[in-house]
């Protein structure tokens, strides 16, 4: 019995202002290719069925292109018929019942489960002579719900296998927590149930829980604190009571979060040549880079020739240069490049707001957010 776990395909996200040929966010392409790399894997190596472990889509809202694109992939999979189980998580979810929910345009392609209503749905498919039942937990409207859906867990002891789908953080291992304000937490006792793999989502790096519970990750890089991870998916191999797995990464955009420079007791031109020497150290060619100049003093600050770095920075897809000013024992914080991260993460949360001022909202927020990082 051969699988697939993905999670966190977020697509429809976009970030920083490059452009294709055709006028749209390079970004948002790169998170459409890395999940058709996923998507062309198992068209050529057939799994019995992919488990999508939540943030199929990164708003509740995404845009028609990012719509069309996921279609045209998962007919890719039913074609071929291919089960995809897919459960909703945090990004897609709705806060309010009575908005719909994205995965309905997902209801009639065969072979894909959407698995998005607020309760907890089991798919039982027969495969190969053996029953699977797949206990898939999709993101819910409060805490309450979730927890009362967890009391009742049970494997179907008539079943070959038993997996469990979940998308969320793991209760009192705060690493796993992306900090978001609608994130579910998992109990750990989920561990003791006796299911033969626990998929999870929302954690955006690929960790091994234990010998049967994965975070598979997210498939793309969405900030640097994943600049270290490597990004793919997980391929399963349930035989007997036996499990083996591989990490199967995949091509992404190159993210390099460099040393800082602790800039203390140091001038204008060691601190250039000590940047410059970081810069020269690796490839800045269509890469997204971040380095940080600790402890500036604001006159060295004011006197910093921003053209030149610019110019040495030329070749990165994006680079972000952040300081720490210190200017009477004060320390303030600031950043030459636009902060794509946070705007990126109130636009979200603005969209899943029912409010009739919301494009106003949306408008002063942004003003606001740039205003606080120096802009």
């Amino acid at each position: 019995m051969r699988f697939l776990h993905i999670a966190d395909t977020h697509l429809g996200f976009s970030a920083y202002r490059r452009i294709n040929e055709d006028g749209v966010n390079q970004r948002e392409i790169d998170i459409y290719n890395a999940f058709k790399q996923v998507i062309d894997y198992a068209i050529e190596n057939p799994p019995d069925f992919i488990l999508h472990a939540g943030d199929l889509f990164d708003s509740v809202r995404p845009n028609n292109r990012a719509i069309s694109f996921t279609v045209d992939q998962l007919l890719r999979l039913s074609k071929k018929h291919i089960p995809f189980i897919v459960i909703s998580g945090n990004h897609e979810h709705p806060r309010l019942r009575e908005t719909g929910h994205i995965f309905s345009v997902l209801d009639h392609i065969e072979y894909i489960y959407p698995v998005y209503k607020n309760g907890y749905e089991k798919i039982k498919l027969d495969i190969k002579d053996k029953t699977v039942v797949i206990h898939a937990i999709p993101q819910t409207y409060s805490i309450e719900e979730f927890q009362d859906t967890i009391k009742n867990l049970d494997v179907e002891n008539n079943a070959d296998y038993n997996i469990i789908l979940l998308h969320g953080s793991i209760k009192g291992i705060g690493i796993f927590t992306m900090g978001e304000f609608n994130e579910l937490i998992i109990p750990r006792d989920i561990f003791s149930i006796g299911f033969d793999y626990i998929a999870l989502g929302h954690y955006h790096i690929y960790t091994k829980l234990s010998e049967r519970a994965f975070y598979s990750g997210s498939t793309e890089t969405f900030s640097f604190s994943e600049a270290e991870s490597k990004k793919g998916f997980i391929e399963g191999i349930l035989e007997g009571k036996d499990f083996s797995f591989i990490f199967k990464p995949i091509e992404t955009r190159t993210f390099i979060d460099l040393p800082s420079i602790d800039c203390r007791n140091l001038d204008i031109d060691s601190i250039m040549n000590i940047l410059s020497k970081e810069l020269g150290s690796i490839s800045l060619e269509d890469a997204i880079v971040r380095i940080t100049l600790e402890n500036i003093p604001v006159h060295i600050y004011r006197n910093f020739d921003f053209q030149d770095v610019k110019e040495k920075t030329k070749k990165a897809f994006h680079f972000e240069l952040k300081t720490s000013i210190v200017h009477d024992n004060i320390i303030e914080y600031r950043s030459q490049a636009k902060i794509d991260v946070l705007s990126n993460e109130f636009r979200r949360y603005i969209s899943m707001q029912q409010i009739e001022e919301r494009e106003e909202l949306l408008k002063l927020g942004l003003e606001y957010i740039s205003r606080i990082e120096g802009k």
